[in-house]
């Protein structure tokens, strides 16, 4: 048995910046990961002269003085890393069937960019970027996240945006500012980023998610592999122990002690316990059920995941700058009615063209830094599958033994995406230098996702805050949860769940 101070299950973003963040306060940390590479969805993959990213496609609040600016910063990591602002002007581009709307950089500016676009409709944008501002209070407060029920109350009462829209969906909230469809529509555009509709997603979430944007978005100069690469570059500097290829099976407690058990026989103890594995795997196949909380059964019993993705990465001799695209990601909808475009994700035939997907190319994000080959570019489209997607018969099989007929569908699926997309990238399907189509069997493998979801548990309003482990603490003492099950899914809040949680361990520790 070897002894640490605190041991990291798991190496996503949460894993990584916890276990670095405890290294930085001279704690002994062991980090277990299962997969041969350490980074989850920071994790790149290359083939043919190829690196996609799985995870990473632009980041917000990294100007000066910003919220992630600030966490690399304590994490001593913004001088191992750059970044590349993308489009100010827009770099999300939202098309609709009738309009497009260029999300860009500034609160004030893209209110105006909206007013002009609907000029009958000012006063309740205006209404709406108040809600905004309400919620940077919130953000803001110098009390800090509420520890205890008490704590929880008074920041309530301190912020009533917080009683208003904790329980509200996103379109609930739109609701009670605007009837108007196609400025509900605009309003609703980013909702994709939390992996549900707006008549589904928590409203808190998704003024985060704008708000996260709303000073500009950059790209981390060589991929997300840049990041994963800083963090465990630091941690090996700090002489952290990183063992992969090491799937974590159990995790008991043994006196004051926790005791991590592994799959191939190994067994380590530490005083405290971060995990970065999905809640829904961890509470359910990991840890003692003889020391987790009645409270906290009830709540993980309760957890919902969120749907999976399909992806098409894609390496071409096509110039996407010469048919058109930017370092701007591009977001179709099928409908004005964006609950109408999600609701048909699931409702389409496996051939049928997708009606909602993201584009984006980082090459034309980071030209310098060779995605490709000489020549050639990449290419990355994603669309969501709904929960009850084709591939759900083969979940739990091996990658690369699921037989003809998973590859046979794959590929169907993945050529309708790819066709789907030819409307702003014409002839692409016939300029398929590589392509690599994945599924959400391939999100349950590669980083542990419970069902194949890409968010964690989904993010509705019962499931966002106190739904999840925002506080990043399991209930039991001296384990710490982090990842896109603590705060909410995403690079940032991930990195913020692992500081929070390694702070709280520190502090444990003494």
């Amino acid at each position: 048995m070897t002894d640490f101070d605190a041991i990291v299950v798991g190496s996503g973003a949460g894993g990584l910046s916890a276990a670095l963040r405890m290294t930085q306060q001279d704690v002994s940390v062991l980090v277990l990961e299962a997969m041969p590479s350490f980074g989850g969805y920071l994790n790149p993959f290359v083939s043919n002269g190829y690196r996609f990213d799985t995870g990473v496609h632009y980041l917000g609040k990294l100007g000066h003085g910003e919220t992630f600016r600030l966490l690399l910063e304590l994490l001593e990591l913004d001088g191992r890393l750059d970044f590349v602002e993308l489009d100010p002007d827009g770099f999300d581009r939202y098309m609709f069937p009738d309009f497009e709307l260029r999300l860009c950089k500034g609160k004030q500016r893209y209110k105006e960019r909206l007013q002009r676009l609907f000029p009958h409709e000012s006063k309740a944008i205006e209404r709406y970027f108040n809600v905004i501002d309400s919620l940077l209070r919130v953000f803001s407060d110098p009390h800090g996240p509420p520890k205890s029920l008490l704590d929880r109350l008074r920041y309530v009462f301190r912020h009533p945006v917080l009683m208003k829209y904790h329980r509200a969906t996103y379109q609930q909230m739109l609701n009670g500012i605007t009837r108007n469809p196609r400025l509900q529509a605009a309003l609703s555009a980013h909702c994709g980023n939390s992996g549900l509709p707006p008549d589904r997603a928590s409203a808190f979430l998704c003024m985060m998610l704008l708000d996260h944007y709303l000073d500009g978005a950059y790209y981390p100069k060589g991929g997300s592999a840049a990041l994963r690469d800083a963090l465990v570059a630091a941690l090996m500097q700090k002489n952290a122990v990183l063992k992969n290829r090491t799937p974590v099976t159990g995790i008991r407690r043994s006196g004051k002690e926790f005791i991590v058990t592994s799959r191939l026989g190994e067994t380590f103890s530490a005083r405290t316990v971060i995990s970065n594995v999905d809640p829904l795997i961890a509470f359910r196949d990991l840890i003692d059920p003889g020391i987790i909380p009645r409270s906290v059964k009830k709540k993980v019993a309760r957890l919902r995941p969120s749907s999976g993705s399909f992806y098409a990465f894609i390496g071409t001799c096509i110039d996407p700058a010469a048919a058109g695209l930017t370092d701007a990601n591009i977001i179709h909808f099928e409908y004005t009615d964006v609950n109408r475009t999600f609701a048909s994700i699931a409702a389409r035939q496996k051939s049928d063209p997708f009606p909602y997907y993201f584009v984006t190319s980082p090459s034309l994000k980071d030209p310098d830094r060779r995605h490709a080959p000489d020549g050639c570019y990449t290419i990355e489209i994603i669309s969501g599958l709904g929960y009850e997607h084709p591939f759900t018969p083969w979940s739990g099989t091996r990658s690369r033994e699921r037989g003809r007929e998973y590859y046979r569908l794959k590929n169907q699926i993945g050529m309708s995406l790819v066709r789907s997309a030819e409307r702003y990238i014409p002839d692409l399907s016939s300029h398929l230098d590589y392509v690599e189509f994945a599924t959400p069997l391939s999100n349950e493998y590669w980083v542990n996702s419970f069902n194949g979801g890409n968010f964690g548990p989904e993010q509705t309003p019962d499931q966002f805050g106190p739904g999840r482990f925002v506080n990043c603490t399991a209930g039991i003492e001296g384990l710490f949860v982090v990842g896109a099950g603590a705060i909410s899914a995403g690079v940032a809040s991930c990195i913020a769940s692992g500081v929070w949680a390694a702070n709280q361990a520190v502090e444990l520790l003494g």
